[in-house]
């Protein structure tokens, strides 16, 4: 397993971030906990996990990480989390939750949840462009001068507001946001019928990303499984069709799969080696988080956490010039 300290932090992480957002919930806890011993195992020390996640299951809002913090007192001292907040709530997505109190209240929960005195890299789950960026920058800062978290970042933001942040800290001496968590894979994708408040890579902040070195944790790296699926020939989900397989992605991303067992037969790589393959070899930091529910998706992942692509290979696997988004819709 490789590792990287992500830039304007001392933190640490494996090349692969392991997503938590199953565990304790589509996961059963038995399952989650021997994920987690066997991801760390391999050499991992990196979770995702977010305040939100399991509020649409029976399992509840927050239990994702109740079963961190679980495994986390019985098991292990060393782990670097990476949580979210600032969700708004499930039942009106269009109303932004980044007032003060609701931060607060979001961190909060997240440190009792995981049984933790501060957070290691904490995130905006989601923007609302309605909120000065002056203003939740103040909240962040006295969040870390009180202790609670040690670095903050965004996912779903668009570039324009994480320059307008950036900026917004340069001039007042703060460090800013630390890492981006954006929708990302080798797969673009067609967004037009999905959930408005998310944010994928684009040409834009991959720009963003190449100018400022932000290091970028994608979710959905593996496109949900979209390439794996067309190389066994196996049927698509309605969900992944609509997002990778229409009208309007479909050429290119059949071609980016043929490239994918082109290139792999080439090189003896898997089409799990090769798609995570393609981010791990991206001119700026970036660390995919991988969202395995089984003990043999999770090896299948870290068998690519060392691969690393040519410049010529991932110019291949694009085939294209990048326009638009170049990721999937999928739970951020």
């Amino acid at each position: 397993m490789r590792y990287l300290t992500l830039p304007r932090t001392d933190l640490r992480v494996s090349a692969l971030c392991l997503g938590a957002g199953d565990l304790g919930a589509g996961v059963s806890e038995s399952d989650s906990l021997a994920l987690l011993d066997q991801f760390f195992d391999a050499g991992g020390n990196f979770l995702d996990t977010a305040a939100i996640y399991a509020a649409w299951t029976s399992a509840g809002k927050g239990s994702s990480e109740r079963l961190i913090g679980k495994w986390l007192a019985s098991r292990r001292k060393d782990a670097v989390i990476g949580t979210k907040g600032g969700h708004p709530e499930l039942t009106s997505m269009n109303v932004g939750r980044l007032s003060q109190r609701e931060i607060e209240a979001d961190v909060a929960d997240s440190l009792k949840n995981l049984g933790v005195e501060a957070l290691d890299l904490w995130y905006f789950h989601r923007d609302d462009p309605a909120v000065p960026v002056e203003e939740v920058l103040d909240i962040m800062e006295a969040l870390v001068a009180a202790g609670k978290i040690r670095y903050y970042g965004c996912s779903n933001w668009k570039t324009a507001r994480m320059r307008e942040f950036q900026d917004a800290a340069q001039v007042r001496g703060a460090r800013g946001f630390v890492a981006n968590q954006p929708l990302w894979s080798l797969a673009q994708s067609d967004l037009s019928s999905s959930d408005p408040t998310l944010a994928a890579m684009n040409a834009a902040m991959r720009d963003f990303h190449l100018e400022s070195g932000l290091a970028a944790l994608p979710y959905s790296s593996q496109a949900n499984g979209f390439f794996q699926k067309i190389a066994e020939n196996r049927p698509l989900s309605r969900g992944i069709t609509a997002t990778y397989d229409s009208e309007a992605v479909r050429a290119v991303n059949r071609a980016r799969a043929a490239q994918v067992e082109n290139l792999g037969a080439q090189s003896g790589l898997s089409v799990t080696q090769m798609v995570l393959g393609y981010l791990l070899s991206q001119p700026f930091p970036v660390v995919p988080i991988i969202g395995p529910k089984t003990a043999a998706q999770l090896q299948d992942s870290l068998n690519a956490s060392d691969v690393k692509l040519s410049a010529e290979q991932v110019a291949a696997l694009e085939r294209r010039e990048m326009t638009g988004s170049l990721s999937a819709c999928g739970e951020g």
